[in-house]
């Protein structure tokens, strides 16, 4: 599928909610319309509701159908007065100039990033396995360290295929061309062997090339570049969010197994009333409770919920 056939996809989708939030306006006129991209609405729902009880979700498709539709209600001033929110990741583009305040737009590369740090782990730990970090101090000295050791091996692990993906991005945007790829949620069979011992990688740019075989072309250069500015940013925020998910839904599958079996890093058994298998959708919903929420969506949600 071309880059064009994406937008003309993303446009109809666009087209559907657009449909869907002029019919909910009959009823509903005092509102806020929420615009979703994807399947994020676990995440913002829970948070909206902090502002306001009265809402409408709408699932728009991707980014660019969130903003299609953004554009859409923007020329008919029909809506000018009611109350609408759009909610976007900001995945490896550019962020929005200038700054728009009807959108909010992740400070990360998605909703899932604002999971996976070793603050939110550990509320994990306390209020999802019900650990105290007091009586349990034992579990928390180990997998607190722990966790921050492999998600820094992981995060050198995938660095080239972050920074390969975010050139494919780079180049898209910049000439039209699409990237010839399709990522799924997971990291490619095979790439990554995560243990509680340590995080190994088995691909390197050739394998990249030969998994991906339709990919655009990308320049040495360009990739060294953005790659030199990978190393040194904040990984756990700039890299691909469903990766960063996976990582932690791994680990926590390490330490379940664990400490359901051998006992090698958790002393003891760790209690937990879910399935010990969880897809990156099912972590959405079950540690929304925990996620981060940028300040930034709160000054959002209170301006635009008013």
């Amino acid at each position: 599928m071309t880059y064009i056939e994406q937008l003309r996809l993303s446009k109809d989708k666009a087209q559907v909610a657009f449909q869907a939030f002029m019919l909910a306006t009959r009823k509903y006129t005092h509102h806020l319309f929420c615009f979703f991209e994807g399947k994020d609405n676990p995440y913002y729902v829970p948070r909206i509701k902090r502002f306001t009880s009265n809402y409408q979700p709408i699932m728009c498709g991707n980014r660019d159908s969130v903003l299609k539709v953004y554009s859409l209600i923007s020329n008919r001033p029909e809506y000018a007065n009611y109350k609408k929110a759009f909610f976007i990741d900001r995945d490896f583009n550019e962020p929005l100039i200038p700054p728009n305040p009807l959108i909010f737009e992740t400070p990360c590369y998605s909703v899932e990033n604002l999971y996976v740090s070793v603050d939110v782990f550990k509320e994990i730990l306390i209020n999802v396995f019900h650990l105290s970090e007091f009586s349990d101090h034992n579990i928390f000295d180990v997998c607190i360290p722990l966790y921050q050791k492999q998600q820094e091996e992981f995060h050198n692990a995938v660095c080239l295929f972050n920074a390969w993906y975010a050139c494919l991005i780079e180049i898209r945007n910049s000439t039209g061309k699409t990237t010839g790829v399709k990522l799924d949620e997971k990291l490619p069979k095979g790439f990554i062997e995560v243990t509680l011992q340590s995080v190994t990688c088995h691909y390197d740019i050739e394998v990249i090339k030969k998994t991906f075989p339709n990919a655009t072309e990308i320049e040495a250069v360009l990739l060294n570049s953005k790659l030199e500015k990978f190393r040194c940013c904040e990984k756990k925020s700039v890299f691909r969010g469903k990766y960063e998910m996976q990582f932690l839904i791994t680990f926590i599958q390490l330490l379940l197994q664990d400490s359901n079996s051998t006992r090698s890093i958790v002393a003891s058994k760790i209690n937990y009333g879910f399935s010990d298998t969880l897809s990156n959708q099912q972590a959405l919903y079950v540690f929304e409770g925990y996620a981060e929420t940028p300040e930034s969506l709160i000054q959002y949600l209170e301006s635009v919920a008013k």
